[in-house]
């Protein structure tokens, strides 16, 4: 079972990683033309230094707090946070008390693990009907806030 689920999380990862990118999303959220993904890729950045060596750990080896991808390696964990930042239009501060990754005061990082299950439980009954998955952007479309109806 713990198998399966691992290779189900690190599925899901692969596709949502794949999936999420659009044309105005890679536009739009370049370190450059976005203060938020240039604040993102200051953070990530400075994580990335502290994993010298443990890239490939698995995320709640190096990370504490780590209550969802447990198994996927470090390195893609920190990359699956850039992208739930870039498909919510969002920086790090959002989810995280700046400095405190591990900090669960703010509720949007509890709301981000009822989404993975969601989008998880929603890829998993497409995949039996043999149709294309969702991925955050799907709703959130860059926005924190996805619309409640067609624009």
């Amino acid at each position: 079972m713990k198998t399966s689920l691992t290779f189900l999380t690190i599925a899901f990862l692969a596709l949502w990683l794949a999936d999420c990118s659009s044309p105005k999303a890679s536009a739009t959220t370049t370190p450059g033309s976005n203060p938020l993904a240039a604040d993102r890729a200051k953070a990530l950045n400075s994580l990335k230094k502290s994993l010298a060596g443990k890239e490939n750990w698995p995320a709640d080896s190096v990370f504490t707090q780590v209550k969802m991808l447990k198994k996927v390696p470090a390195h893609l964990f920190l990359s699956a946070m850039d992208k739930w930042g870039e498909a919510l239009g969002v920086g790090c501060d959002h989810c995280h008390v700046p400095n405190e990754w591990a900090s669960e005061v703010k509720p949007e990082k509890e709301t981000t693990r009822q989404m993975i299950t969601l989008v998880n439980k929603i890829n998993a009954d497409l995949r039996e009907l043999d149709l294309q998955g969702v991925s955050c952007y799907t709703c959130h479309r860059g926005e924190a806030d996805p619309a409640r109806k067609a624009k």
